[in-house]
């Protein structure tokens, strides 16, 4: 009897230690605005006739070797009339927090609310 307690007992520590060694699988690899209370993700600089995009990478790249990412900014909140646009490749490898900023030269200002958010659109091949 004792040593069927003992082999019990053994073989629940080794569920135990199993099931606290499992982690999480990494979250898929995500591009999304890199915004605060107060600091918008898109900013418009008028004497630079210029919006500055802030973006970041989280995630997983899994076997992905670059991101493809391109942002416009438009001059009506509905985003239907681009007033500039930029984009880029970024590498990417491993488990990733990697902010990325963007610079638009724009042919006119851009819708800009009043928080002083840019109208800004943001999209991404992975």
């Amino acid at each position: 009897m004792r040593r069927v307690l003992l082999v019990a007992l053994a073989l629940s520590a080794t569920g135990l230690v199993g099931a606290c060694g499992k982690s999480e699988p990494p979250a898929p690899l995500h591009v999304t605005w890199r915004e605060s209370e107060g600091h918008p993700a898109c900013v418009y600089d008028a004497q630079r006739r210029a919006v500055t995009a802030k973006l970041v990478i989280t995630g997983d790249a899994g076997t992905r070797k670059r991101v493809a990412v391109t942002v416009t900014a438009y001059a009506d909140e509905n985003t239907s009339v681009p007033v500039g646009s930029t984009g880029g490749s970024v590498p990417v490898h491993g488990t990733m927090h990697l902010p990325v900023d963007f610079t638009i030269a724009t042919t006119d200002p851009p819708h800009v609310d009043e928080d002083g958010v840019a109208a800004c659109r943001l999209s991404v091949r992975y």
